[in-house]
């Protein structure tokens, strides 16, 4: 279990830098992203997604529930990032949202159906968002066994 759980956690962190740092339109769109925005993206997330690697490498018990903790917050975030506004649209006081996500998500591939005019969250978030619940649940799964 240990070493799926570890292998999830480097493939969830691996994921998310690659897809931040490297372009490949039409699946993600960094091309239009600030250099600030891609570097604090890069940087936080990858201190938040790298944690529980070395929380697991280091077998640290305390360690391993901060991560789960940490990856909990990362779920929430992720879900308030992008289902709320595709369910219910952008309110107008988040108008600096919709301009980004016009700026680096509008064009890029997406399967779920329109509602209304609302953002439809892309292939690349729906991914990391299924990748990110599963490396919480397979961590959280492992931390309670332990």
């Amino acid at each position: 279990m240990w070493t799926f759980v570890l292998v999830l956690n480097v493939v969830h962190l691996a994921y998310h830098q690659v897809t931040t740092n490297f372009d490949f339109f039409p699946f993600n769109n960094i091309r239009h992203y600030k250099t600030s925005e891609r570097f604090f993206e890069a940087g936080l997330n990858g201190l938040i997604m790298g944690f529980p690697v070395v929380a697991l490498s280091l077998h640290s018990h305390k360690m391993i529930a901060a991560s789960c903790w940490m990856l909990g917050f990362l779920i929430v975030g992720e879900f308030l990032s992008w289902w709320p506004f595709y369910f219910f649209g952008v309110p107008k006081l988040m108008k600096k949202w919709q301009e980004a996500y016009d700026r680096t998500h509008k064009h890029t591939i997406k399967f779920l159906p329109p509602i209304k005019d609302h953002p439809i969250p892309n292939l690349e978030h729906c991914i990391l968002f299924v990748l990110t619940l599963a490396t919480f649940a397979v961590t959280l799964r492992y931390y309670s066994g332990l």
